[in-house]
């Protein structure tokens, strides 16, 4: 059943509501309120390993955790008696426990010791659960269609101009490799999003005077080892904002590389080109307008994501700025991002995905496109000429010749062989030249493509040990 509530702002929500649900457990409003129980959850275990409380008092919390209800918590958040989140929580929460056991909860703590840490927790394992396994699927995905299209030459094009080819093979493995070396630098920056248990101004004083004088350093440890993270020791009220915007530029790097693969199908796809189509047939009825038009939907889309992914890094640079120990305008902004970059990311590589699995080349294409390089190998020559370096006693160097061959050629709609050969300098030089040079002048470009599966192979190595990495990160 397709997931749509048309009663929402964000297109995450509503239209595309079906693409991001699967990070609804890390990323809604809902995935928070229950992150800031289990914060709690931590913050009284530890206590109990502290000797600052006992163990049936985690008995009852765990219990608790089992009847946490996010609406109810909303609820007593929206009540004016109340009117704050964490607050809301420990209501929410005191309604399953004795009051001595909500009494031992949040020991010292301030709203944002429980807020920055569990959204690092969410945001931590909204990547590793849900959008990296995708990126490694359409890691994976790219290899595979290298792998099916090994041997098929595709014409080169630099500034949209022909040139020498490029096998299919190295054009998949390139962005397969290009994304898992971003999808690395995610791993890093995802990795390295830290917590807080230090307190209203970050000294920890506050913990002390609960847990006992000296004691709020290793009580902030010990709380964070139990939900896989690592102290931030310059935070103030709040946790730096540095490693969001890490996470953000690992993210806008990760997307601009897809952005980068999609319209080069885009183009690819174009009628112009058309070297590449979908495997289930054209989808005809694209627009509104021409109901025989095939629109390469998918692939505009996603470069269209690009900007928007890239957007959000305004909000994640202003996060870095607070007035001394905290002030208001980053909790609004954090409200924000980096939840909707990384759900559009998501949805991103998603379509993608569904893209890649009916991606198929356009073989009669792809061999008459390639023909005109085979009749026109220009930079195969000029590569020939200055291998010997050759020189002609009219044109000069072998790049001059070429140009002065091709110019003749192109007036006289001749393939470039056979106006050089004309020339007597020349074709004494081409009769001196090995076979295989020969082969390649004559269009037999097979011949040259250089090291180009050799780094295919290396560039899907890479890729797919990337793809089928397994994170030790611990996660909610």
């Amino acid at each position: 059943m397709t997931m749509t509530n048309l009663q929402t702002i964000s297109p995450d929500d509503g239209k595309y509501g079906e693409s991001s649900k699967d990070l609804l457990p890390y990323l809604s409003a809902e995935a928070e309120w229950k992150a800031f129980a289990r914060v709690q959850h931590a913050l009284l275990a530890t206590r109990v390993a502290f000797g600052g409380a006992q163990q049936k008092h985690l008995d009852e919390l765990e219990q608790a955790l089992q009847k946490f209800d996010p609406t109810q918590a909303d609820a007593f958040e929206r009540d004016p008696k109340i009117q704050h989140d964490q607050l809301a929580v420990l209501e929410e929460l005191g309604r399953h426990i004795s009051p001595k056991t909500k009494a031992l909860l949040h020991p010292g703590t301030t709203s944002y010791d429980i807020v920055d840490t569990a959204r690092a927790c969410l945001f931590k394992g909204a990547w590793k659960h849900v959008i990296r396994p995708k990126v490694a699927a359409t890691i994976a995905s790219l290899c595979t269609l290298a792998d099916t299209y090994s041997n098929i030459l595709q014409v080169g094009r630099t500034h949209l101009q022909h040139t020498s080819p490029v096998p299919f093979d190295l054009t998949f493995s390139l962005y397969a490799a290009r994304l898992a070396d971003r999808t690395e630098r995610c791993d890093i920056a995802f990795g390295d999003l830290r917590g807080k248990i230090s307190g209203i101004v970050g000294t920890g004083a506050s913990i002390d005077m609960v847990m006992g004088m000296d004691n709020s350093w290793h009580f902030e440890q010990q709380v964070l080892m139990r939900l896989g993270l690592q102290p931030d020791l310059t935070a103030t009220q709040i946790v730096q904002k540095e490693r969001l915007a890490d996470v953000g530029h690992g993210l806008v790097t990760l997307m601009h590389v897809l952005g980068d693969f999609t319209n080069d199908m885009r183009i690819l796809y174009s009628s112009e080109i058309g070297e590449i189509t979908s495997r289930d047939g054209k989808r005809l009825g694209g627009s509104s307008a021409d109901a025989a038009k095939d629109n390469p939907i998918q692939w505009e889309n996603t470069t269209g994501k690009t900007a928007v992914v890239e957007s959000g890094m305004r909000v994640l640079y202003e996060l870095i700025h607070s007035d001394l120990q905290r002030d208001l305008r980053g909790s609004v902004q954090a409200r924000y991002q980096p939840h909707q970059m990384m759900t559009q990311v998501y949805e991103s590589f998603c379509r993608a995905l569904k893209a890649l699995g009916k991606l198929s080349i356009n073989e009669d294409k792809v061999v008459e496109h390639l023909q005109l390089v085979r009749d026109f190998p220009s930079e195969a020559m000029v590569a020939i000429l200055r291998g010997s370096g050759y020189v002609h006693p009219q044109h000069g160097v072998g790049h001059d010749a070429v140009k002065a061959f091709a110019k003749l050629a192109k007036a006289e709609k001749q393939p470039l062989l056979t106006v050089a050969l004309r020339d007597q300098h020349f074709a004494q030089y081409f009769a001196g030249l090995s076979e295989i040079k020969q082969q390649i002048l004559q269009g037999q470009l097979e011949h040259y493509i250089g090291s180009s599966h050799q780094r295919a192979f290396t560039n899907k190595q890479y890729a797919l040990k990337v793809a089928r990495k397994e994170l030790s990160w611990q996660t909610f």
